[in-house]
Protein backbone atom coordinates (compact mmCIF):
# COMPACT_ATOMS: atom_id res chain seq x y z
CA UNK A 1 0.00 0.00 0.00
CA UNK A 2 1.60 3.51 -1.11
CA UNK A 3 1.98 5.89 1.50
CA UNK A 4 2.27 9.38 1.03
CA UNK A 5 3.29 12.87 2.31
CA UNK A 6 1.05 16.06 1.47
CA UNK A 7 2.70 17.40 -0.59
CA UNK A 8 2.68 14.53 -2.73
CA UNK A 9 -0.95 14.21 -2.16
CA UNK A 10 -1.58 17.51 -3.23
CA UNK A 11 1.14 16.50 -6.55
CA UNK A 12 -1.19 13.75 -6.87
CA UNK A 13 -4.50 15.64 -6.95
CA UNK A 14 -3.45 18.18 -8.66
CA UNK A 15 -2.48 15.66 -11.70
CA UNK A 16 -5.48 13.84 -11.40
CA UNK A 17 -7.51 17.13 -12.54
CA UNK A 18 -4.54 18.91 -14.78
CA UNK A 19 -3.42 15.70 -16.54
CA UNK A 20 -6.43 13.51 -16.43
CA UNK A 21 -9.36 15.85 -16.56
CA UNK A 22 -11.01 14.42 -13.66
CA UNK A 23 -13.39 17.43 -11.76
CA UNK A 24 -12.14 18.34 -8.31
CA UNK A 25 -15.59 17.99 -7.70
CA UNK A 26 -15.85 14.72 -8.98
CA UNK A 27 -13.26 13.40 -6.26
CA UNK A 28 -14.72 15.30 -3.71
CA UNK A 29 -18.42 14.00 -4.60
CA UNK A 30 -16.66 10.41 -4.48
CA UNK A 31 -14.61 11.51 -0.88
CA UNK A 32 -17.96 12.29 0.94
CA UNK A 33 -19.89 8.84 -0.62
CA UNK A 34 -17.13 6.43 0.05
CA UNK A 35 -16.63 8.08 4.19
CA UNK A 36 -20.61 7.58 4.28
CA UNK A 37 -20.01 3.91 3.46
CA UNK A 38 -17.30 3.35 5.89
CA UNK A 39 -19.42 5.25 8.53
CA UNK A 40 -22.18 2.71 7.78
CA UNK A 41 -20.04 -0.46 8.63
CA UNK A 42 -18.49 0.75 11.28
CA UNK A 43 -21.60 1.80 13.28
CA UNK A 44 -24.74 -0.14 11.24
CA UNK A 45 -27.95 1.68 10.18
CA UNK A 46 -27.53 5.60 10.44
CA UNK A 47 -31.28 6.35 10.14
CA UNK A 48 -32.42 8.40 12.19
CA UNK A 49 -29.40 9.06 14.23
CA UNK A 50 -28.03 12.74 15.22
CA UNK A 51 -25.15 13.83 13.26
CA UNK A 52 -22.82 16.90 13.76
CA UNK A 53 -20.38 17.71 10.69
CA UNK A 54 -17.63 20.08 11.65
CA UNK A 55 -16.86 21.70 8.92
CA UNK A 56 -13.48 23.81 7.67
CA UNK A 57 -12.12 26.50 4.85
CA UNK A 58 -10.92 24.16 2.46
CA UNK A 59 -11.52 20.64 0.49
CA UNK A 60 -11.98 18.83 3.60
CA UNK A 61 -14.32 20.70 4.64
CA UNK A 62 -16.19 20.23 1.24
CA UNK A 63 -15.58 16.65 1.42
CA UNK A 64 -17.82 16.66 4.89
CA UNK A 65 -20.60 18.75 3.22
CA UNK A 66 -20.55 15.68 0.59
CA UNK A 67 -21.14 13.71 3.80
CA UNK A 68 -24.05 16.14 5.14
CA UNK A 69 -25.94 15.60 1.83
CA UNK A 70 -25.94 12.21 1.92
CA UNK A 71 -26.30 11.92 5.51
CA UNK A 72 -29.64 14.14 4.91
CA UNK A 73 -30.53 10.98 2.42
CA UNK A 74 -30.14 8.31 4.71
CA UNK A 75 -32.59 10.33 7.02
CA UNK A 76 -29.96 11.80 9.57
CA UNK A 77 -30.29 14.28 11.72
CA UNK A 78 -27.42 16.38 10.21
CA UNK A 79 -26.00 19.91 11.83
CA UNK A 80 -23.22 21.28 10.41
CA UNK A 81 -20.59 24.29 11.75
CA UNK A 82 -18.68 26.21 9.48
CA UNK A 83 -15.52 26.82 11.39
CA UNK A 84 -14.87 30.04 8.60
CA UNK A 85 -16.97 32.75 7.16
CA UNK A 86 -18.20 31.81 3.97
CA UNK A 87 -16.29 33.75 1.71
CA UNK A 88 -13.13 32.15 3.33
CA UNK A 89 -14.06 28.71 1.90
CA UNK A 90 -12.63 27.12 -0.82
CA UNK A 91 -14.63 27.52 -4.59
CA UNK A 92 -15.82 23.65 -3.80
CA UNK A 93 -16.56 23.73 -0.61
CA UNK A 94 -19.09 26.67 -1.49
CA UNK A 95 -20.52 24.69 -3.85
CA UNK A 96 -21.46 22.03 -2.00
CA UNK A 97 -21.99 24.38 0.87
CA UNK A 98 -24.63 26.03 -1.49
CA UNK A 99 -26.30 22.64 -2.01
CA UNK A 100 -26.49 21.56 1.12
CA UNK A 101 -28.44 25.15 1.79
CA UNK A 102 -30.84 24.66 -1.09
CA UNK A 103 -31.91 20.89 0.66
CA UNK A 104 -32.19 23.23 3.82
CA UNK A 105 -29.71 21.55 5.53
CA UNK A 106 -29.19 23.66 9.11
CA UNK A 107 -26.47 25.57 9.17
CA UNK A 108 -24.27 27.62 12.09
CA UNK A 109 -21.23 29.95 12.00
CA UNK A 110 -18.57 28.74 14.90
CA UNK A 111 -17.05 31.87 16.80
CA UNK A 112 -17.40 32.63 20.29
CA UNK A 113 -20.56 32.99 21.34
CA UNK A 114 -21.51 29.51 19.03
CA UNK A 115 -18.75 27.67 21.15
CA UNK A 116 -21.24 26.88 24.57
CA UNK A 117 -24.04 25.62 21.25
CA UNK A 118 -21.48 23.09 20.00
CA UNK A 119 -20.79 22.00 23.55
CA UNK A 120 -24.40 21.28 24.04
CA UNK A 121 -24.62 19.95 20.97
CA UNK A 122 -21.99 17.82 20.62
CA UNK A 123 -23.64 15.89 24.14
CA UNK A 124 -26.44 15.44 21.71
CA UNK A 125 -25.58 13.60 18.50
CA UNK A 126 -24.63 10.39 18.13
CA UNK A 127 -21.96 11.50 15.99
CA UNK A 128 -19.05 13.70 14.81
CA UNK A 129 -17.88 14.22 11.96
CA UNK A 130 -14.30 16.40 11.67
CA UNK A 131 -13.68 17.65 7.97
CA UNK A 132 -12.08 20.92 9.83
CA UNK A 133 -8.45 20.86 8.78
CA UNK A 134 -7.28 17.47 6.63
CA UNK A 135 -4.05 17.84 3.96
CA UNK A 136 -4.34 21.47 4.46
CA UNK A 137 -2.27 21.43 7.84
CA UNK A 138 -0.76 24.39 9.51
CA UNK A 139 1.53 24.27 12.67
CA UNK A 140 -0.30 27.88 13.51
CA UNK A 141 -3.81 27.02 14.73
CA UNK A 142 -5.94 29.98 13.95
CA UNK A 143 -8.96 31.53 15.42
CA UNK A 144 -11.56 29.05 17.40
CA UNK A 145 -9.97 26.05 16.27
CA UNK A 146 -7.77 24.86 19.32
CA UNK A 147 -11.32 25.86 21.17
CA UNK A 148 -12.98 23.29 18.52
CA UNK A 149 -10.68 20.31 19.38
CA UNK A 150 -10.96 20.95 22.94
CA UNK A 151 -14.16 20.80 22.80
CA UNK A 152 -14.90 17.80 20.58
CA UNK A 153 -12.18 15.76 23.00
CA UNK A 154 -13.73 16.26 25.97
CA UNK A 155 -16.94 14.98 24.68
CA UNK A 156 -17.92 11.52 24.48
CA UNK A 157 -19.60 10.65 21.59
CA UNK A 158 -17.74 9.11 18.46
CA UNK A 159 -15.31 11.16 16.37
CA UNK A 160 -14.49 10.03 12.61
CA UNK A 161 -12.08 12.51 11.16
CA UNK A 162 -11.73 12.69 7.41
CA UNK A 163 -8.19 12.00 5.95
CA UNK A 164 -6.67 13.56 8.96
CA UNK A 165 -7.44 13.99 12.46
CA UNK A 166 -7.71 18.09 13.02
CA UNK A 167 -4.26 19.13 14.27
CA UNK A 168 -2.21 16.04 13.50
CA UNK A 169 0.73 16.89 10.95
CA UNK A 170 -0.12 14.50 7.71
CA UNK A 171 3.66 14.29 7.34
CA UNK A 172 5.17 14.34 10.14
CA UNK A 173 3.11 12.93 12.79
CA UNK A 174 3.46 15.90 14.54
CA UNK A 175 1.03 17.80 16.96
CA UNK A 176 1.79 20.90 18.34
CA UNK A 177 -1.08 22.56 20.96
CA UNK A 178 -3.46 19.85 20.71
CA UNK A 179 -5.32 17.29 17.55
CA UNK A 180 -8.66 15.72 17.40
CA UNK A 181 -8.97 12.29 19.20
CA UNK A 182 -10.89 10.32 16.40
CA UNK A 183 -12.62 7.16 16.83
CA UNK A 184 -12.26 6.02 13.04
CA UNK A 185 -10.12 7.80 10.81
CA UNK A 186 -10.84 7.49 7.27
CA UNK A 187 -7.96 8.63 4.77
CA UNK A 188 -8.88 9.81 1.18
CA UNK A 189 -6.95 7.85 -1.70
CA UNK A 190 -3.95 7.18 0.00
CA UNK A 191 -3.23 6.50 3.11
CA UNK A 192 -0.84 9.45 4.72
CA UNK A 193 2.88 9.21 6.63
CA UNK A 194 1.58 10.94 9.17
CA UNK A 195 -1.40 9.10 10.56
CA UNK A 196 1.89 6.07 10.90
CA UNK A 197 4.02 7.85 13.19
CA UNK A 198 3.62 9.07 16.37
CA UNK A 199 2.02 10.94 18.31
CA UNK A 200 -0.09 11.58 14.93
CA UNK A 201 -0.83 7.41 15.35
CA UNK A 202 -2.47 8.07 18.48
CA UNK A 203 -5.05 10.34 17.26
CA UNK A 204 -6.45 7.86 14.62
CA UNK A 205 -8.17 5.67 16.41
CA UNK A 206 -9.40 2.83 13.81
CA UNK A 207 -7.75 3.93 9.75
CA UNK A 208 -9.18 3.38 7.36
CA UNK A 209 -8.13 3.92 3.48
CA UNK A 210 -10.64 4.76 0.86
CA UNK A 211 -10.56 4.97 -2.65
CA UNK A 212 -11.82 7.79 -4.26
CA UNK A 213 -11.24 7.78 -7.86
CA UNK A 214 -7.36 8.55 -8.50
CA UNK A 215 -5.91 6.07 -10.63
CA UNK A 216 -2.78 4.63 -8.24
CA UNK A 217 -0.94 4.83 -11.36
CA UNK A 218 -0.69 8.76 -10.49
CA UNK A 219 1.71 7.33 -7.34
CA UNK A 220 3.75 5.41 -9.31
CA UNK A 221 6.61 6.92 -8.32
CA UNK A 222 6.44 6.81 -4.81
CA UNK A 223 8.52 4.15 -3.26
CA UNK A 224 7.41 4.23 0.03
CA UNK A 225 5.31 1.34 1.23
CA UNK A 226 3.04 0.37 4.15
CA UNK A 227 4.27 -3.16 4.71
CA UNK A 228 1.32 -5.67 5.12
CA UNK A 229 0.56 -9.26 5.10
CA UNK A 230 1.35 -9.63 1.10
CA UNK A 231 5.08 -9.44 1.90
CA UNK A 232 5.04 -12.88 3.53
CA UNK A 233 4.12 -14.06 -0.56
CA UNK A 234 7.89 -13.02 -1.09
CA UNK A 235 9.39 -15.76 1.10
CA UNK A 236 11.71 -18.33 -0.82
CA UNK A 237 10.05 -21.48 -1.53
CA UNK A 238 11.81 -24.19 -0.25
CA UNK A 239 11.71 -27.00 -2.98
CA UNK A 240 10.61 -30.79 -1.61
CA UNK A 241 14.07 -31.70 -1.66
CA UNK A 242 15.74 -29.35 0.42
CA UNK A 243 17.91 -30.47 3.37
CA UNK A 244 19.76 -28.44 6.36
CA UNK A 245 22.45 -27.34 3.50
CA UNK A 246 20.07 -26.10 1.31
CA UNK A 247 18.69 -23.34 3.30
CA UNK A 248 21.92 -21.94 4.62
CA UNK A 249 24.50 -21.81 7.30
CA UNK A 250 24.32 -18.89 9.53
CA UNK A 251 27.66 -17.99 12.09
CA UNK A 252 26.32 -16.08 14.59
CA UNK A 253 28.94 -13.65 16.75
CA UNK A 254 27.33 -12.61 19.60
CA UNK A 255 27.04 -12.89 23.43
CA UNK A 256 29.58 -11.99 26.63
CA UNK A 257 29.74 -12.76 30.22
CA UNK A 258 26.59 -10.36 31.40
CA UNK A 259 24.66 -11.25 28.17
CA UNK A 260 24.18 -14.74 26.94
CA UNK A 261 20.73 -14.56 26.50
CA UNK A 262 21.16 -12.14 23.50
CA UNK A 263 23.29 -14.88 21.77
CA UNK A 264 20.53 -17.81 22.52
CA UNK A 265 17.80 -15.73 21.41
CA UNK A 266 19.34 -14.58 18.18
CA UNK A 267 20.59 -18.30 17.34
CA UNK A 268 17.56 -19.90 18.07
CA UNK A 269 15.03 -17.49 15.80
CA UNK A 270 17.26 -17.87 13.24
CA UNK A 271 16.40 -21.18 13.04
CA UNK A 272 12.82 -20.77 13.61
CA UNK A 273 12.79 -18.44 10.71
CA UNK A 274 14.10 -21.31 8.29
CA UNK A 275 17.85 -21.02 8.40
CA UNK A 276 19.17 -24.75 7.86
CA UNK A 277 22.13 -24.52 10.11
CA UNK A 278 23.25 -22.21 12.87
CA UNK A 279 26.68 -22.00 14.12
CA UNK A 280 27.16 -19.96 17.28
CA UNK A 281 30.29 -18.40 18.36
CA UNK A 282 30.42 -17.68 22.04
CA UNK A 283 33.34 -15.98 24.40
CA UNK A 284 34.80 -19.39 25.55
CA UNK A 285 33.82 -18.55 29.40
CA UNK A 286 30.32 -18.63 28.45
CA UNK A 287 30.05 -21.69 26.63
CA UNK A 288 29.10 -23.48 29.32
CA UNK A 289 26.19 -21.62 29.82
CA UNK A 290 24.53 -22.94 26.14
CA UNK A 291 22.76 -26.30 26.74
CA UNK A 292 22.89 -29.33 24.19
CA UNK A 293 20.29 -27.93 21.46
CA UNK A 294 20.18 -27.56 17.61
CA UNK A 295 22.80 -24.66 17.64
CA UNK A 296 25.75 -25.57 16.99
CA UNK A 297 28.35 -23.99 19.68
CA UNK A 298 31.95 -22.69 19.39
CA UNK A 299 34.02 -21.78 22.23
CA UNK A 300 36.68 -18.46 20.97
CA UNK A 301 39.28 -17.04 22.72
CA UNK A 302 38.69 -13.69 24.79
CA UNK A 303 39.48 -10.70 26.56
CA UNK A 304 39.66 -10.64 30.08
CA UNK A 305 35.75 -9.27 30.31
CA UNK A 306 34.29 -12.38 29.29
CA UNK A 307 33.79 -10.79 25.55
CA UNK A 308 35.15 -11.14 22.43
CA UNK A 309 38.99 -9.13 21.88
CA UNK A 310 42.07 -9.49 19.42
CA UNK A 311 42.62 -12.68 20.30
CA UNK A 312 39.48 -13.24 19.07
CA UNK A 313 39.96 -12.53 15.17
CA UNK A 314 41.80 -15.23 13.85
CA UNK A 315 39.32 -18.19 15.14
CA UNK A 316 36.40 -15.96 14.54
CA UNK A 317 37.57 -15.71 10.51
CA UNK A 318 38.18 -19.25 10.82
CA UNK A 319 34.68 -20.06 11.21
CA UNK A 320 33.53 -17.56 8.69
CA UNK A 321 34.65 -19.93 6.20
CA UNK A 322 31.90 -21.58 4.18
CA UNK A 323 29.20 -19.58 5.30
CA UNK A 324 26.49 -18.01 4.13
CA UNK A 325 25.19 -15.70 6.15
CA UNK A 326 26.67 -13.45 9.15
CA UNK A 327 25.28 -12.09 12.04
CA UNK A 328 27.28 -10.25 14.58
CA UNK A 329 25.77 -7.80 17.28
CA UNK A 330 23.79 -9.21 20.15
CA UNK A 331 25.06 -9.06 23.56
CA UNK A 332 28.70 -8.12 22.64
CA UNK A 333 29.11 -5.75 25.35
CA UNK A 334 31.48 -3.09 25.22
CA UNK A 335 34.98 -4.24 25.59
CA UNK A 336 37.03 -1.97 23.97
CA UNK A 337 39.08 -4.35 21.64
CA UNK A 338 35.21 -5.53 20.39
CA UNK A 339 35.77 -2.24 17.74
CA UNK A 340 39.00 -4.28 16.33
CA UNK A 341 36.81 -7.73 15.99
CA UNK A 342 33.89 -6.11 14.31
CA UNK A 343 36.14 -4.40 12.03
CA UNK A 344 38.29 -7.56 10.90
CA UNK A 345 34.73 -9.03 10.81
CA UNK A 346 33.54 -6.54 8.26
CA UNK A 347 36.33 -6.17 6.08
CA UNK A 348 37.06 -9.99 5.48
CA UNK A 349 32.79 -10.52 5.13
CA UNK A 350 31.19 -10.09 1.46
CA UNK A 351 28.16 -12.53 1.82
CA UNK A 352 25.30 -11.65 3.37
CA UNK A 353 24.98 -9.95 6.69
CA UNK A 354 22.95 -8.57 9.93
CA UNK A 355 24.55 -6.76 12.25
CA UNK A 356 22.88 -5.30 15.49
CA UNK A 357 23.03 -3.85 18.72
CA UNK A 358 26.65 -4.03 20.30
CA UNK A 359 28.09 -4.51 17.10
CA UNK A 360 26.99 -1.21 15.43
CA UNK A 361 27.70 0.62 18.22
CA UNK A 362 31.76 -0.57 17.29
CA UNK A 363 31.78 1.13 14.62
CA UNK A 364 33.32 4.47 15.56
CA UNK A 365 34.27 5.59 11.54
CA UNK A 366 31.80 5.71 9.32
CA UNK A 367 33.95 6.85 6.26
CA UNK A 368 36.08 3.73 7.07
CA UNK A 369 32.53 1.53 6.70
CA UNK A 370 31.79 3.74 2.96
CA UNK A 371 35.20 2.47 1.96
CA UNK A 372 34.54 -1.00 1.50
CA UNK A 373 32.78 -2.23 -1.36
CA UNK A 374 29.25 -0.76 -2.22
CA UNK A 375 28.08 -4.17 -4.20
CA UNK A 376 29.25 -5.91 -0.60
CA UNK A 377 27.41 -3.30 1.59
CA UNK A 378 24.29 -3.59 -0.49
CA UNK A 379 24.39 -6.88 0.92
CA UNK A 380 23.87 -5.54 4.58
CA UNK A 381 21.08 -5.23 6.84
CA UNK A 382 22.09 -2.82 9.67
CA UNK A 383 19.09 -2.80 12.32
CA UNK A 384 20.07 -0.13 14.76
CA UNK A 385 17.20 1.93 17.60
CA UNK A 386 17.10 5.06 17.72
CA UNK A 387 20.21 5.49 20.55
CA UNK A 388 22.43 3.17 17.91
CA UNK A 389 22.25 5.07 14.74
CA UNK A 390 22.11 8.45 16.89
CA UNK A 391 25.84 7.60 17.72
CA UNK A 392 26.43 6.21 14.42
CA UNK A 393 25.37 9.25 12.63
CA UNK A 394 26.34 11.83 15.66
CA UNK A 395 22.99 13.32 16.26
CA UNK A 396 20.85 13.04 19.13
CA UNK A 397 18.03 10.49 19.90
CA UNK A 398 15.00 13.14 19.78
CA UNK A 399 16.23 13.96 16.52
CA UNK A 400 16.02 10.54 14.94
CA UNK A 401 12.71 9.93 16.10
CA UNK A 402 11.85 13.58 15.23
CA UNK A 403 12.15 12.41 11.55
CA UNK A 404 12.52 8.99 11.10
CA UNK A 405 11.44 8.39 7.81
CA UNK A 406 14.04 10.94 6.35
CA UNK A 407 17.07 9.82 8.78
CA UNK A 408 15.96 5.69 8.17
CA UNK A 409 16.18 6.82 4.42
CA UNK A 410 19.60 9.48 5.25
CA UNK A 411 21.20 6.96 6.62
CA UNK A 412 20.74 3.93 4.08
CA UNK A 413 22.08 6.05 1.33
CA UNK A 414 24.98 7.22 3.40
CA UNK A 415 25.92 4.23 4.56
CA UNK A 416 24.59 2.01 1.78
CA UNK A 417 23.23 -0.51 3.36
CA UNK A 418 19.71 -2.16 4.41
CA UNK A 419 18.64 -0.16 7.06
CA UNK A 420 16.22 -1.39 9.87
CA UNK A 421 15.25 1.54 12.20
CA UNK A 422 13.67 0.24 15.16
CA UNK A 423 10.67 2.00 16.90
CA UNK A 424 7.27 2.76 16.59
CA UNK A 425 6.52 2.26 13.87
CA UNK A 426 9.76 0.50 12.36
CA UNK A 427 11.01 1.65 9.01
CA UNK A 428 12.81 -0.67 6.47
CA UNK A 429 14.95 1.35 3.91
CA UNK A 430 16.98 0.16 0.93
CA UNK A 431 17.31 -0.55 -2.61
CA UNK A 432 15.99 2.40 -3.49
CA UNK A 433 12.20 2.06 -1.47
CA UNK A 434 11.04 2.23 2.01
CA UNK A 435 8.54 0.19 4.05
CA UNK A 436 6.72 1.54 7.27
CA UNK A 437 5.76 -1.87 9.56
CA UNK A 438 2.27 -2.05 10.17
CA UNK A 439 2.35 -4.66 12.76
CA UNK A 440 3.84 -4.56 16.55
CA UNK A 441 2.73 -3.23 20.15
CA UNK A 442 3.67 -1.67 23.00
CA UNK A 443 4.19 -5.47 24.45
CA UNK A 444 7.03 -6.23 22.40
CA UNK A 445 8.83 -3.19 24.82
CA UNK A 446 10.88 -5.85 26.38
CA UNK A 447 14.36 -6.68 26.64
CA UNK A 448 15.49 -9.36 23.99
CA UNK A 449 12.90 -8.54 21.25
CA UNK A 450 15.43 -6.87 18.75
CA UNK A 451 18.12 -9.87 19.42
CA UNK A 452 14.63 -11.94 17.80
CA UNK A 453 13.84 -9.95 15.03
CA UNK A 454 17.95 -10.26 14.31
CA UNK A 455 17.69 -13.67 13.86
CA UNK A 456 14.36 -13.43 11.68
CA UNK A 457 16.17 -11.61 9.48
CA UNK A 458 18.96 -13.83 9.43
CA UNK A 459 16.96 -16.26 8.78
CA UNK A 460 15.27 -15.04 5.93
CA UNK A 461 18.72 -13.84 4.33
CA UNK A 462 20.09 -17.86 4.93
CA UNK A 463 17.32 -19.17 2.51
CA UNK A 464 18.49 -16.38 -0.17
CA UNK A 465 15.97 -13.52 -0.08
CA UNK A 466 16.98 -10.31 -1.14
CA UNK A 467 18.28 -8.51 1.54
CA UNK A 468 16.31 -5.00 1.60
CA UNK A 469 12.92 -7.92 1.57
CA UNK A 470 14.41 -9.90 4.04
CA UNK A 471 14.85 -6.63 6.23
CA UNK A 472 10.88 -5.77 5.55
CA UNK A 473 9.24 -9.23 5.92
CA UNK A 474 11.37 -9.80 8.82
CA UNK A 475 10.39 -6.37 10.51
CA UNK A 476 6.38 -7.95 9.48
CA UNK A 477 6.80 -10.80 10.73
CA UNK A 478 8.42 -10.10 13.84
CA UNK A 479 5.84 -7.82 15.15
CA UNK A 480 3.24 -10.28 13.96
CA UNK A 481 3.92 -12.68 16.20
CA UNK A 482 4.07 -9.58 19.06
CA UNK A 483 0.72 -8.65 18.25
CA UNK A 484 -0.63 -12.83 18.16
CA UNK A 485 1.13 -13.08 21.70
CA UNK A 486 -0.42 -9.66 22.40
CA UNK A 487 -4.01 -10.79 22.18
CA UNK A 488 -3.05 -14.55 24.01
CA UNK A 489 -1.11 -13.11 26.80
CA UNK A 490 -2.19 -9.43 27.15
CA UNK A 491 -0.29 -5.95 26.51
CA UNK A 492 2.47 -6.40 29.28
CA UNK A 493 4.25 -9.64 30.58
CA UNK A 494 5.28 -10.94 27.14
CA UNK A 495 9.59 -11.92 26.81
CA UNK A 496 11.38 -12.18 24.03
CA UNK A 497 11.60 -16.42 24.21
CA UNK A 498 7.79 -16.58 23.92
CA UNK A 499 8.66 -15.18 19.94
CA UNK A 500 10.20 -18.35 19.81
CA UNK A 501 7.21 -20.22 19.64
CA UNK A 502 4.72 -18.55 16.84
CA UNK A 503 7.16 -17.29 14.16
CA UNK A 504 7.22 -20.42 12.11
CA UNK A 505 3.28 -19.77 11.49
CA UNK A 506 3.60 -16.25 11.26
CA UNK A 507 6.07 -17.09 8.16
CA UNK A 508 3.28 -18.81 6.41
CA UNK A 509 0.98 -16.82 3.58
CA UNK A 510 -1.12 -14.32 5.60
CA UNK A 511 -4.28 -16.58 4.39
CA UNK A 512 -3.66 -19.54 5.90
CA UNK A 513 -1.90 -18.77 8.76
CA UNK A 514 -4.56 -18.38 10.68
CA UNK A 515 -5.39 -22.02 10.83
CA UNK A 516 -2.03 -22.93 12.07
CA UNK A 517 -1.99 -20.53 14.83
CA UNK A 518 -5.29 -21.85 16.15
CA UNK A 519 -3.40 -25.12 16.35
CA UNK A 520 0.00 -23.35 17.28
CA UNK A 521 -2.47 -21.72 20.43
CA UNK A 522 -4.39 -24.63 21.34
CA UNK A 523 -0.46 -26.14 22.21
CA UNK A 524 0.60 -22.98 24.11
CA UNK A 525 -2.64 -23.07 26.32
Amino acid sequence: MVVVTAEEMRAIDKRAVSELGIPSLVLMENAGVAVVRELEQEFGGLEGKRCLILVGRGNNGGDGLVIARHLLNRHVKVKVFLIAEERELSQDCRFNLEIFRRLEGEIHSLSEPVLSKLKINLALNDLVIDALVGTGFSSEQKGVLPEVIEIVNNCRTPVVSVDVPSGVDPTTGAVQGDAVRATLTVALGFLKTGLLLYPGREHCGKLRVVDIGIPTSLAGGIKRRLTTGQITRELPVRPGWGHKGTFGHCLVVAGSKPMTGAAYLTSHALLRAGAGLVTLAVPESIRDQFPPSEVITVPVSESGAGCFGASSIEQLLKNMEKKDVLVIGPGLGSDPELADVVRALLENWQGPLVLDADGLNQIRDRAWLQELPEETRRKWVFTPHPGELARLLKKSAAEINANRMETAWTAYQELGVNLVLKGAPTISAGSGRMYINSTGNPAMGTAGMGDVLTGIIGGLLAQGMEPFLAAAAGVYVHGKAGDYLSRKYGDRGIIASDMLEVIPAMLSPEDTHSEILRAVGSELE
